[in-house]
């Protein structure tokens, strides 16, 4: 529960199909005032039955929290993905939660069922006990199909129990589409032999028949009867209007309410209810003709899904090129503020948008944990004034128990990029709509490829730092190689002013080839690092550093600072670091000062240049110091 109000978890695939957005309306309306809310885990797409492994998609049913969750409902046919069915109903039977299964049988399961054979077995003997035909031909789907063979099953049942022969030349396949459909109605034609009626597995189908009969002017139902199953839309602008019979889902909402009453009663075992066929008998079959439909209606909310999924998908794609250019994520959340994201809640791993990660790679070791902290992306109730904060997953959305309350449907489709799951957005309405139902899928795509590619070109972008680097400093002391310090240099000269004076620090190592001779060349880069990190620490904030040889660096400080200071810093350092390396050897190095005159602006080479002279002076100095001359 939350706060007063049972959790219902519908899981479903497609909300913006009809059949889906219907049952989900219906049942929030049948719910609402019963003390349930209702959550909807929705992806975008039909899960491939085959497709196991689509964790971006499955992602979303990995969401839910059971503890806050009284019964969950599946929407089989619209996933259709059988691991992934399986997965969501052994997920909640952990957990101790009620599934409720819309579709077919499954065990230690709720399962309600349209009851197609009755509703199937009902249009058969309406056109044999009612129209009293006997010579009919029965347009099948697909070869070895379920739904097909039962159907059929019923088809010779009804025949046999009317005292009719039944022979395969009775049997086409339309494969429940309508090219197939039309091939299979052709060969009829052909043949010569029309039968009374065609029974369609399918409205699909009868459609599709309809048309080629009418093409060759065979009359309907004068000539040849056509019925259909399942009552789509299209059936009532068909010609003729197709008989057909459908499943309710107002029928299949009151159903699932009265299951909820006493789910109790059903723990832990397999019961099934079946929800009867609404047959509607029209003139396809001979039927006596019913009111026309209104037309206009459909068509004007068909014309308004279309032109605003042609509006929305303009300002949408100017959205996702904004973000798509954005350098930080406060951008992102500014073209987030369009008054299209309304009533919308969007929430993203809280690690995915860091820009040194790669989106191929992105793996979250705790994807499953819904305790785990996410990252509050955008939330419409604060337009103006919102910043992103970290997010709780339990919480679902900042603005759940208002919803829950206000009886808005909540409905969750995962975010998700190039089979890189990111996270998930929700939308809550006082009103679940087709026109709604297709704006979900349409923004949530919107955003997967917008989110998606402003993650990409983050990540292009530190890979572009992180390439200028290579090519800028120099990988074992971190200092800027030649390259990168003549750029760094350059810099330096053109933003300071004429009375620009510079003291040029120059460090060699001494005795490199004793150490690599004698201890190794890992040991050599140690020595190396060491007087690199003696530069770093002597030097004052802000100088430039460059390792221009094996062993030779040098480093450019702002003002003038004092020689024998300077060689006293690194003579106090080199003795505090070889007390505590514990090496067995010493680090020390050679060390020259030159400062410029005020307005002396040495180009990078004439650094170099007399960095070298000064360096040779430095190590003859130093030779004769160790001698005792």
């Amino acid at each position: 529960m939350i706060g007063n109000k049972k959790i219902i978890a519908v899981c479903a695939a497609r909300i913006q199909d009809d059949a889906t957005n219907d049952y989900i309306t219906a049942l929030n309306d049948a719910v609402s005032d019963a003390g349930y809310g209702v959550l909807v885990y929705n992806t975008s797409t039909v899960l491939d039955v085959n497709d196991s492994n689509n964790a971006s998609w499955f992602y979303i049913y990995s969401l839910m929290d059971f503890s806050v969750i009284d019964v969950v409902i599946v929407l089989e046919e619209t996933i259709v993905n059988e691991v992934v069915i399986q997965t969501i109903i052994q997920n909640a039977k952990n957990f101790d939660v009620p599934v409720i299964v819309i579709g077919k049988q499954r065990e230690d399961c709720v399962n309600i069922q349209f009851d197609q054979e009755k509703g199937f077995e009902a249009m058969v003997r309406h056109m044999v006990e009612d129209h009293k035909m006997t010579n009919l031909h029965y347009m099948a789907g697909l070869k070895n199909n379920a739904f097909s063979d039962h159907r059929l099953n019923v088809f010779k049942q009804v025949l046999q129990d009317n005292n009719l022969p039944f022979d395969d030349s009775m049997v086409s396949y339309g494969d429940f589409w309508s090219g197939p459909a039309e091939e299979a109605t052709e060969k009829i034609v052909a043949s010569g032999k029309l039968p009374q009626a065609i029974i369609c597995a399918n409205d699909k189908m009868a459609i599709a028949v309809c048309g080629v009969l009418n093409k060759y002017g065979i009359k309907i139902p004068e000539q040849v009867a056509i019925t259909g199953f399942d009552g789509i839309l299209e059936i009532n602008f068909s010609s003729p209007r197709i008989t057909s019979a459908s499943c309710e889902a107002a029928d299949i909402a009151k159903k699932t309410r009265e299951v909820l009453v006493s789910l109790e009663n059903y723990k832990g075992q397999t019961a099934s209810f079946f929800v009867p066929a609404r047959l509607s008998f029209m003139e396809s079959c001979g039927c006596k003709e019913k009111a026309p439909v209104d037309a206009s209606r459909y068509l004007n909310m068909l014309n308004d899904r279309f032109y605003l999924y042609q509006s929305e998908a303009i300002n949408l794609s100017n959205i996702m090129a904004q973000i798509h250019r954005s350098d930080s994520v406060e951008q992102v959340i500014e073209q987030l503020r369009h008054s299209m994201f309304y009533d919308m809640t969007c929430v993203v791993e809280k690690n995915f948008l860091e820009e040194n990660l790669n989106p191929a790679e992105y793996q979250n070791e705790q994807m499953r944990d819904v305790n785990r902290e996410m990252l509050l992306l955008f939330d419409s109730n604060h337009y103006e004034d919102f910043r992103p904060y970290p997010f709780r997953l339990k919480q679902i959305i900042p603005s759940i128990q208002y919803c829950l309350d206000n009886a808005r449907v909540v409905v969750l489709t995962a975010l998700q990029h190039m089979g890189t799951p990111m996270g998930y957005v929700a939308f809550y309405f006082m009103r679940l709509d087709h026109i709604q139902g297709s704006r979900i899928t349409q923004i949530a795509n919107s955003l997967n490829s917008a989110l998606g590619g402003y993650r990409n070109m983050r990540y292009k972008n530190h890979l572009m730092q992180q390439i200028d680097e290579m090519y800028r400093i120099d990988t074992l002391t971190g200092l800027y190689n030649r390259r990168g310090f003549a750029l760094a240099y350059q810099k330096l000269l053109e933003s300071e002013n004429e009375s620009l004076q510079l003291t040029i620090i120059l460090a060699d190592l001494d005795r490199l080839k004793y150490i690599n001779d004698t201890f190794g060349h890992k040991e050599g880069d140690f020595a190396i690092r060491a007087v690199a990190e003696a530069l770093e620490k002597v030097c004052p904030e802000g100088s430039l550093f460059n390792r221009y040889g094996g062993d030779e660096m040098l480093a450019v400080c702002r003002g003038k600072l004092g020689p024998e200071e300077i060689r006293a810093a690194f003579t106090n350092y080199f003795n505090e670091f070889n007390r505590s390396s514990e090496k067995p050897y010493e680090v020390d190095a050679s060390i020259g000062v030159y400062i410029t005159e005020e307005n002396e602006k040495l180009s990078f080479e004439e650094i170099i240049e007399r960095s070298d002279r000064l360096m040779y002076e430095e190590k003859e100095r130093h030779r004769k110091k160790l001698s005792g001359q």
